[in-house]
């Protein structure tokens, strides 16, 4: 059995970066996947690269609502949590130090 098998996990900004990373692996362990983002194309573009496994809800997950959305969705088709990936975050580059 592999060690997420029967397991439920959430992941916000999951079309992306490590959130991609992190719910392909999910996936390939076992678990049922839930992905939060805010792009519907690029969430679309998550679903068909993992095939199976994997539910998408579109919201920003820097929001109550949008996390209340991604809640909601994982409620009705699940009974629970197991793993929540808080994965959300923005970077830019800064002039170098001199």
């Amino acid at each position: 059995m592999s060690r997420l098998e029967r397991k439920t996990a959430a992941i916000g900004a999951g079309s992306s970066g490590i959130g991609l990373a992190t719910a392909l692996r999910f996936v390939a362990e076992g678990a049922r996947v839930f992905i939060a983002g805010r792009r519907q194309d690029e969430l679309n573009k998550t679903v068909a690269t993992i095939s199976g496994g994997v539910a998408a809800i579109r919201g920003d997950v820097a929001n109550p609502d949008g996390l209340d959305r991604l809640f909601a969705a994982v409620r009705e088709k699940a009974s629970s949590i197991d793993v929540l990936f808080a994965n959300a975050g923005l970077g830019g580059m800064a002039p170098e130090a001199r």
